[in-house]
């Protein structure tokens, strides 16, 4: 890990002044175990098998899928852990993009690869969107988009709804941000003020659309009316937590579709994970200090208890709420950040960070750590935020 001197951007979205290298193993792995969870999850066994008894939003099937999904690493000397998967994963442009513009491609090319010019980068997160629009109505183009979210304005990433509405406007993309209450469906699809949408860019957290905000985007949803990404499916597919369990289970994965080697690596990348009514109070109590304690469908490290923080009646009122996973505990990675406070420097000091591969469908688009401290992953610690990540080049590819 190499500190840099790279300063924050403006705003209130911080920016750590570290990069963070990454191996080129790693970074393989982070791809391989991408590739292979989309692949099982979009397999007709393991879906009927998460369909049994889902609500028929969850089990609606659209043409397309979803853009910048989120998967979450911690850095192990072993490899990278997939700790988690997230839908309408925040921070992209902020994170993946913005960081991936301190690293000057011209003047870090002998020791990073994988970088590619902002304009590129940019046009293929505008592809993924095309190409959503093209999965459910192919040959028309797309035309407008809205960024909907609950109470857009209130959100701590605000700032990147606007960053997204200029790249669309750019590109000759009609777009607003929204609050998912303005949506209104009529004459067979979705609007919004005077604007027939073709796509909503759904970053409200309500992931089955049940809340009565989401009362029109649900019915347009399962009228195929209007392109949700990321879709409410993906989410019930890859990223509520009590996949976790199946992902880190090679004899489940078998049972479910995946091949041998699809099982054997993911077993490996993702921790082991139990449902705590299947773990049971004692033992999980017994054995808490190895164990983070996770709710099956929340978000942004909410209701996340680190094993060895949590007291007996905590772990008793959350088994007795029901819906939480236990998932072995693997300590995240640390990197050298020199913080400043104000405008005075403070001495270089370790921090812990996650690594962060946004994709689409099977395909890594983007990477970007969070470095932090705490119990949890945040944004608020003095000196962490967003950082960029530049996976080294090997000697042997050098020149």
């Amino acid at each position: 890990m190499a500190s840099s001197s790279a300063p924050a951007a403006p705003g209130a979205v911080p920016y750590a002044r570290t990069l963070v290298a990454l191996d080129p193993s790693h970074f393989e792995a982070i791809r391989r175990t991408v590739a292979a969870l989309y692949r099982v999850a979009h397999r007709e066994p393991f879906q009927r098998f998460v369909d049994a008894g889902a609500d028929p939003v969850a089990r609606h099937r659209p043409a397309h899928a979803a853009v910048f999904m989120g998967y979450d690493f911690h850095l192990t000397p072993d490899g990278p852990r997939l700790i988690e998967v997230n839908t309408n994963a925040g921070g992209a442009l902020l994170n993946g993009l913005h960081t991936a513009s301190l690293i000057a491609p011209a003047s870090f090319s002998c020791l990073c690869k994988e970088l590619l010019p902002l304009a590129t980068m940019r046009e293929r997160i505008l592809d993924t969107f095309r190409a959503e629009q093209a999965a459910s109505r192919p040959g028309a183009p797309l035309a407008s988009v809205a960024i909907a979210d609950d109470q857009p304005q209130a959100q701590f990433l605000r700032e990147e709804f606007e960053l997204f509405r200029r790249l669309f406007e750019e590109a000759g993309i009609h777009a607003s941000v929204c609050d998912v209450r303005a949506l209104e469906r009529a004459r067979g699809g979705l609007w919004l003020g005077g604007q027939h949408l073709d796509l909503v860019y759904l970053r409200d957290v309500d992931w089955r659309l049940e809340a009565p905000r989401s009362a029109a985007l649900r019915g347009a949803y399962l009228a195929d009316e209007v392109v949700v990404t990321p879709s409410p499916r993906e989410h019930h597919l890859l990223a509520h937590k009590a996949r976790l369990v199946l992902f880190s289970s090679a004899e489940r994965l078998a049972a479910l579709g995946a091949t041998p080697e699809e099982s054997a690596l993911l077993a490996v990348v993702v921790p082991e994970t139990r449902t705590l009514a299947e773990f049971g109070i004692e033992a999980a109590w017994r054995e808490r200090a190895e164990w983070v304690f996770k709710p099956e469908a929340a978000h942004a490290s909410r209701a996340v208890y680190r094993g060895d923080k949590i007291s007996r009646r905590r772990l008793e009122a959350i088994a007795a709420t029901g819906g939480f996973v236990a998932q072995r505990r693997v300590e995240p990675g640390r990197v050298a950040v020199a913080a400043v406070e104000g405008d005075a420097p403070l001495a270089s000091r370790p921090m812990k960070f996650d690594v962060r591969a946004y994709a689409y469908r099977d395909q890594v688009l983007l990477l970007g750590a969070r470095v932090y401290e705490g119990q949890v992953t945040n944004l608020r610690t003095p000196g962490g935020g967003f950082s960029a990540i530049c996976v080294v080049r090997e000697r042997s590819s050098e020149g």
